[in-house]
């Protein structure tokens, strides 16, 4: 698949990398399985779950890449791991056969930000509890 030309720019066409050749919809999900740990949501919130794991490498979701695609390089000689955003990062790690990866559309074009849900959100808290005492 190619990518169109930006405006202007005649005669010269760019290749897309491997992972972005694919059509995606918009809102997409992922499920990774990691052992027991099944990890699901956008591809940044997946991959900032991993990055928490115990014995995980990097300090943040950037160290976090750059680390796995380190590890697998030196312990499993998988190299050509895209650490350059989150999605491209699950991807390559799915297309190189490292971890099961499902897409899944995401329910609702409508995503609540956890704000707006305490208080007078959908969320319900019981008797004594306060929604200004709940961080979000």
């Amino acid at each position: 698949m190619r990518a169109p030309r930006p405006p202007g720019e005649k005669g010269v066409t760019r290749r897309l990398p491997p992972y972005r050749t694919r059509r995606y919809r918009d809102r997409v999900l992922y499920r990774v399985t990691i052992g027991e740990d099944q990890y699901l949501g956008t591809a940044e919130e997946v991959v900032a779950f991993m990055a928490r794991a115990e014995g995980a490498p990097g300090h943040d979701v950037r160290s976090y890449m750059e680390g796995v695609a380190r590890r697998l390089q030196r312990q499993l000689d998988v190299e050509g791991i895209d650490t350059s955003d989150e999605i491209a990062f699950l991807l390559t790690l799915s297309e190189k056969g490292v971890l099961p990866i499902e897409e899944l559309p995401e329910p609702s074009d409508e995503r609540v930000d956890p704000a707006d849900a305490i208080g007078d959100g959908p969320v319900a808290y019981g008797p004594g509890v306060d929604p200004d005492d709940v961080d979000p």
